[in-house]
């Protein structure tokens, strides 16, 4: 059952998918796919109260309510990604980080981006996308983040 954002518990979980590039032209015609996925989204034969919000074009988070068995889980990535296949959008491995560079967002693999930080291209308090944050809750407080608050400090030597 799709709800508004706003009205889903701040422990629903979450999952990130990240797009190769962004929804732009078609992200009407996604956000009316994406309702429909949640409103239909069932776990068990229970509906799985649900919602969804489009970050910058480029991020889909799915939020979700309830005991969620990991067919469930399985089945609304697998329509996720193969919607956006027939719009010739890929979706990104979760190992490239986006980072804020010139307000626009930039993709880097962990080891690129550790190595920016060591020889000082990219600074420890330059903004990045959170994609490990675990529930609405997490997501709102944790998205967006300065590196140096972020999980990568544990990887810079």
């Amino acid at each position: 059952m799709f709800i508004q954002f706003e009205k889903i518990s701040d422990d629903a979980r979450c999952w990130v998918y990240t797009l190769e590039k962004p929804l732009s032209k078609i992200k009407c015609e996604i956000e009316g796919f994406l309702k429909q996925v949640c409103q239909n989204w069932m776990s068990h034969k229970n509906e799985i109260i649900s919602s969804f919000m489009i970050y910058n074009d480029q991020y889909i988070i799915i939020f979700a309510e309830n005991n969620i068995s990991g067919c469930s889980i399985d089945n609304s990535f697998n329509l996720i990604k193969n919607k956006l296949i027939s719009y010739n959008i890929n979706l990104i491995s979760n190992s490239k980080i986006g980072i804020f560079q010139n307000n626009k967002i930039s993709f880097f693999e962990r080891s690129q981006l550790i190595n920016s930080i060591n020889n000082q291209s990219i600074s420890m308090e330059t903004k990045m996308i959170n994609t490990t944050v675990k529930n609405k809750n997490d997501f709102n407080k944790n998205w967006i983040l300065p590196i140096n608050k972020s999980w990568i400090v544990n990887f810079i030597k």
